[in-house]
């Protein structure tokens, strides 16, 4: 009988002491800011420096046009390999009205990230974020991310997901 009542005492203990630790993190995240959460409309666009497949340094600061569009994707990623094509067609018909994009794979191989680029024909520039660096500075997480930048280096709007071909000369048109 007695081990009884010490085995119940101890799990009344546990889980106590279990439901306190989870309230007191409830209570307290609600007052951190979440410095995991993807950048937001209105933030400033972190610069970055990155070498594009062609062996160019590519500074974002000094490559931004009117509006350049940073997208983040891979080669495993089925909405980025959909939304490719629009990507590419889009640039290819706004590059000479100040519009840019600039590519940003998550870490893979030049081999693999060149092969993508073939198999698309891409013609913006690829940097491959192999230390994720940039991908840290924009706090992104699921793919593909697409963030709008204006000419004074503010984002200007952010879509996770698919990007069409629509939405982008919406976003060119602002």
């Amino acid at each position: 009988m007695e081990k009884k009542r010490k085995r119940a005492l101890y799990r009344s203990v546990f889980l106590i002491v279990s439901f306190s630790i989870i309230g007191i993190t409830i209570y307290l995240s609600s007052f951190i800011e979440d410095k995991n959460a993807l950048s937001t409309v209105g933030d400033p666009a972190p610069n970055f420096i990155g070498k594009t497949l062609t062996g160019e340094k590519l500074e974002l600061k000094e490559h931004a046009t009117e509006k350049t569009l940073i997208n983040f994707w891979g080669t495993w990623c089925e909405p980025c390999k959909r939304e490719m094509p629009a990507l590419e067609n889009v640039y290819s018909q706004y590059k000479d009205e100040g519009f840019s994009i600039v590519s940003v794979n998550l870490g893979q191989s030049n081999f693999v990230v060149e092969q993508f680029i073939e198999q698309y024909n891409l013609s913006f520039p690829v940097i491959i974020d192999k230390d994720k660096s940039i991908r840290q500075a924009y706090y992104v997480g699921n793919l593909p991310v697409s963030f709008l930048i204006n000419s004074e280096g503010e984002i200007i709007k952010v879509h996770e997901g698919e990007l069409s071909e629509k939405m982008l000369e919406e976003w060119i048109n602002l």
